[in-house]
């Protein structure tokens, strides 16, 4: 293993990783430092917790330092753009790279919604070496010609599978066409699928692929299990574990806003210290629930996938996921809140029988069947099929009047629509498949790049950082 010195010579850098207790790289920095540094394109995975933002943020803070700004009438253009997909995610970007480069003197400027329009456009006058942003955000002030990035050197696109899951790849193609066609790209991710090496072949062809064999893994730090519960009960089941529990800090996830809502009421009626965070929630009160729950003062955050990337919560001790997350990928994100930077942790799902497709979905994601457990005063009425990795669950609907009709439905429509009935025995759901690429060809092609992000070109280079 090697050192932080023997990877990066900013004095400043340096001392600053020194006072923050940052002795050896992880894995993924020890291999990504040297290939950015360099100004090799690059996409990067590695398992949640591993210090990704730190692989690419410390060796753009020191490149910043060794080349010079360009400033115009005390206006300072962006060198640097990185792309989250979630204000949350954007606003600790933005902090992780005034706490790293504290010492170092570089401008960072956030672009999200939910800022004070006064403010925003004051920092946007001033410009910034560094520009984070969320893609939606960015290309309304980019047509308005709010921000310009004509001395652009690096775009960095984070959590990029995030990023195309919530629809963004349009917005990614018409922000690609404005900037600068000389420049470094990187993509980091805690998972890649079809979607994200496709997005990268055409953004970056020929760039390095840095991948560990464990990324799309869940880390062996954190211990997993589930409890088969009714949906009706698993308020009372939720309760119940924080009660029984001595966790000084939990995370619950939820599937819907409304769900997240019921759920915290009830925690809140059980005498539990909650507070929920979902994407309805003002940007102020939306900040101030996370300070509270980074800051130790909040026991229990109750939330929507809103905060299950990226967002950096020490000592978390444990998670629970009220609702299985439609998209598999999501459950290592979200696991991944606790058992960070070697710490231990704790993930609990409750599943009900009619979420047996999605749980499948995730045991072939992380290749092994999540351990059982009955939960003493919630064992379910109906019970949770068996599973596994890749295994189909051909269960019988639950004998209600909407099954009974679904049924009926199913056996009127079997003849016509074999092909479809088929496609609906998948173990997958549907929010797990790629995204179509978008109907509307660009007006404009980067030298290069190939036009369209999803032209469908695989030439990278893979390297194994394990």
């Amino acid at each position: 293993m090697s050192s932080f010195r023997s990877l990066l010579h900013d004095t400043n850098i340096l001392k600053r990783l020194a006072s923050l207790g940052y002795a050896e790289p992880t894995p993924i920095q020890e291999a990504a430092i040297p290939h950015i540094l360099a100004g090799t394109e690059l996409m990067a995975a590695a398992p949640t917790g591993t210090g990704k933002t730190a692989a690419f943020m410390l060796p753009l803070l020191q490149l910043l330092s060794e080349h010079p700004r360009t400033e115009e009438e005390g206006y300072r253009y962006p060198r640097v753009l990185i792309i989250a997909p979630t204000r949350e995610l954007a606003q600790q970007l933005a902090e992780n790279f005034r706490d790293y480069g504290r010492n170092c003197g570089h401008r960072c400027l956030l672009l999200c919604g939910g800022q004070n329009p006064r403010t925003i456009e004051d920092k946007m006058a001033e410009g910034a070496d560094a520009v984070v942003a969320t893609p939606g955000r960015l290309y309304e002030l980019m047509i308005r010609h709010r921000v310009s990035f004509e001395h652009l050197q690096c775009l960095v696109l984070d959590e990029a599978d995030r990023l195309l899951d919530l629809g963004f790849a349009e917005d990614l193609q018409r922000i690609v066409q404005k900037l600068p066609d000389v420049r470094q790209n990187l993509l980091f991710s805690a998972t890649f699928d079809n979607a994200v090496r496709e997005l990268a072949s055409e953004l970056m062809p020929g760039a390095i692929e840095l991948g560990q064999k464990d990324a799309n893994r869940t880390s062996e730090n954190v211990r997993q299990w589930l409890h088969p519960v009714d949906h009706s009960d698993k308020g009372n089941a939720v309760a119940s574990l924080l009660i029984e529990n001595k966790w000084k800090q939990v995370m619950v996830f939820t599937k819907t806003k409304k769900g997240a809502d019921a759920l915290t009421d009830h925690l809140k009626s059980e005498g539990i210290q909650a507070e929920v965070l979902h994407g309805d929630k003002s940007q102020t009160e939306r900040n101030d629930i996370l300070d509270a729950f980074r800051e130790h003062r909040l026991r229990v955050l109750v939330t929507t996938d809103v905060a299950s990337r990226g967002i950096d919560i020490e000592h978390l001790p444990a998670v629970i996921n009220h609702d299985l997350p439609p998209v598999a990928h999501d459950y290592i994100h979200r696991i991944g809140r606790t058992g960070r930077a070697g710490e231990k942790g704790i993930a609990i799902s409750l599943v009900a029988a009619h979420e047996v497709d999605t749980l499948t979905a995730i045991e072939t994601l992380i290749g092994r069947a999540l351990r059982r457990e009955d939960l003493i005063g919630h064992v379910p009425n109906h019970s949770v099929p068996a599973t596994g990795p890749g295994k189909l669950n051909l269960r019988k609907p639950l004998k209600t009047k909407a099954g009974k009709e679904k049924a009926q439905k199913g056996k009127a429509s079997k003849g016509k629509q074999s092909g479809e009935d088929n496609q609906e025995l998948s173990s997958v759901p549907r929010a797990n498949r790629a995204k179509e690429k978008p109907s509307a060809p660009p007006a404009k092609e980067p030298k290069g790049r190939g036009g369209s992000l999803f032209s469908g070109r695989k030439n990278v280079t893979k390297r194994s950082i394990d």
